[in-house]
């Protein structure tokens, strides 16, 4: 890939994909104003005092490397907004497959291996009392959202669904209870639909929304079977896992037992977000 010396653009390393980030999240946010601010930068435009790509780089590499290396940590509520945004802008330039594949690797770089206070943590070496893994945690939320926007779901993002609920082959911690309540919050009805064997009768044309396609009528009634047993055993292991979990993390298990009990709505990114990480009264 062209590169500009002595620009952010020397490497993702070197704080491009931290300086897009800033200059898409500036408030006012909305789908339209990321998707717009987005287009911007790709033509090499200057937004929110961030230069745009320069001349002679790979648009499409641009938004790939863009995905790949992005980190929310102080914007988790705009996760829908940014989906809906960097698909639109995919959708109109014929990147969608590739944008897609780009947010399956996304979501393998925070969750192949497990949160940073499991027990079985493979990762570089994390001092003691650092508390939740944030990252792990939001980068689990923003691909829940993305498959109950219609977007895809990552194998690794349903292994760390099950990790988190001591129902899968790695150790849980509370960052991967958390982790997987966010899940559930945030899709569970689309997991449950997905699990059931249903979706769309028909295929999406072109793909970039509703992505979940139908089993076949003959295979329905086995998946349906499967999915109600994989769905009574979310239901127990939200109760079992609150006599592991601290005490927030217990009340947030809790939380999202009686919410999927209730048959309530997927939430928004800026619903899960304000649940998890609540905003100080201050600031409110």
């Amino acid at each position: 890939m062209p590169t500009t010396a002595g620009t952010i653009y020397d490497s993702p390393e070197s704080g491009w994909v931290t300086a897009w980030t800033s200059a898409l999240l500036v408030d006012p946010i909305s789908r339209e104003i990321i998707a717009s601010r987005l287009n911007d930068l790709l033509s090499g435009r200057i937004v929110n005092s961030v230069q745009g790509v320069p001349r002679g780089q790979d648009k499409a590499v641009m938004i790939g490397e863009f995905i790949q290396c992005m980190r929310f940590d102080s914007r988790p509520a705009a996760f829908d907004d940014l989906w809906h945004a960097l698909f639109d802008v995919a959708k109109t330039h014929g990147w969608t497959k590739v944008v897609r594949n780009d947010t399956y690797y996304w979501t393998e770089q925070w969750l192949l291996n497990t949160a940073w206070d499991a027990p079985d943590y493979e990762g570089e070496e994390m001092e003691e009392g650092l508390g939740y893994d944030n990252a792990w945690i939001m980068c689990a939320m923003g691909d829940a959202r993305l498959f109950a926007l219609g977007y895809g779901y990552s194998p690794f993002a349903w292994n760390a669904l099950l990790d988190g609920l001591g129902l899968g082959d790695e150790a849980e911690s509370d960052s991967m209870r958390i982790g997987a309540c966010a899940q559930l919050l945030g899709a569970g009805n689309r997991i449950k639909l997905f699990r059931s064997g249903g979706g769309n009768e028909k295929p999406t044309p072109g793909f970039a929304g509703r992505y979940l396609d139908a089993r076949p009528k003959k295979e329905r009634s086995e998946w349906e079977k499967g999915g109600q047993i994989d769905w009574t055993s979310f239901l127990k292991a939200l109760v079992d896992q609150q006599q592991r979990a601290d005490p927030k993390t217990a009340a947030l298990l809790k939380l999202t037992h009686d919410h999927l009990i209730a048959g309530k709505p997927d939430l928004t990114s800026a619903e899960v977000a304000e649940i998890i990480w609540p905003t100080p009264k201050e600031e409110k």
